[in-house]
This record gives structure tokens, C-alpha cells and sequence, in this order.
């Protein structure tokens, strides 16, 4: 079965840089008043991105 790839519309991805920008503050303010650094940052958005989406099908 052939996989279809999704092509986001201009508006999709108005939301999508929007969305964005809060998940990159809120990983800077993390880091900021943490002892947070990239990696951990990084592996909480892997977690957060599989418990959220990898189900779906």
C-alpha cells in the first residue's frame, strides 16, 4: 500500500509555525528554570510526540 504524503496548506502551516513558536518558549523557559538541558528537552517531545500520535492510523 502506498503511503500518501500530506502537504500542509498555507494556513496549516501558519498554525503549524505558530504552534511552534509556543512549544520552543515554553523548552526555553523549561531549560531556564530547570536543570533541563537539549537532550532532556528533546527525549520529553519524543515521548510526548509518540504518546500522542502513534496510535493513530
Amino acid at each position: 500500500m502506498k503511503e500518501l504524503k500530506w502537504k500542509p496548506t498555507d494556513q496549516e502551516r501558519e498554525v503549524m509555525e505558530a504552534v511552534w513558536m509556543q512549544v520552543k518558549g515554553a523548552c526555553e523557559k523549561l531549560k531556564e528554570e530547570t536543570n533541563a538541558t537539549d537532550q532532556h528537552v528533546n527525549k520529553m517531545l519524543l515521548e510526548m510526540a509518540n504518546r500522542y500520535y502513534s496510535s493513530e492510523e
